[in-house]
């Protein structure tokens, strides 16, 4: 039942009008957590997190080098034209108030993937069944009309950005710092294109 609605909260995301869409997968997300696991355990999954600035410095400096690497790899070597997010091109100071609401829409959904997978996989196979479904949320957002460069593009780029946030939530115990190293990764990436466009 709780796959049902984050399924929902995703098409929600995805197809709904803005004002739905921004809350959707948030609202959702903490749904499916309450039905299959229950009120405790979703509360703990916000429990006070392990050394959260060492973990949150430490996974956005990662997501940052391998995300460049990767970008440049792609579009400078591979001279792949990449499609870049279109919320990075209209920019909006609402921006600073809707950006981490959806975020954690998408760190539930995340999650609540990785905490289904871990339940019949060893945690590393857990991680990267999770990180594979979240890139392929991302195919409509960056799909350049090449179906193999897109594939590459949101495994590399999004699918280990989420390894990286799913590592970030387990070392802390804690959705917080995976939600944080999210968040601040998505303005720094937000802002350069703002900055230097």
């Amino acid at each position: 039942m709780g796959t049902i609605v984050v399924v929902l909260g995703l098409l929600g995301l995805l197809f709904a009008p803005s004002i739905i869409s921004i809350f959707s997968l948030t609202i959702t997300g903490f749904i499916a957590f309450i039905l299959v696991f229950g009120k405790k355990d979703t509360k703990n999954m916000f429990s006070k997190p392990v050394a959260p600035v060492k973990n949150i410095a430490k996974y956005f400096f990662i997501n940052v080098v391998i995300s460049a690497a990767v970008s440049v790899f792609l579009q400078q070597i591979l001279k792949w034209g990449l499609t870049g997010n279109p919320i990075n091109e209209a920019f909006s100071p609402l921006l600073f108030i809707i950006l981490p609401i959806m975020i954690l829409g998408e760190e539930l959904f995340s999650v609540y993937f990785l905490a289904i997978f871990s339940s019949k996989f060893s945690i590393p196979v857990a991680s990267f069944l999770s990180a594979i479904i979240f890139g392929f949320i991302y195919y409509s957002t960056y799909d350049n009309g090449n179906i193999l460069h897109t594939v590459a593009h949101i495994l590399l780029i999004q699918g280990v950005a989420r390894l990286l946030f799913n590592q970030a939530a387990i070392k802390s115990n804690s959705i917080i710092t995976s939600w944080a190293v999210h968040v601040i990764f998505d303005f720094t990436a937000i802002l350069l294109v703002v900055l230097f466009s």
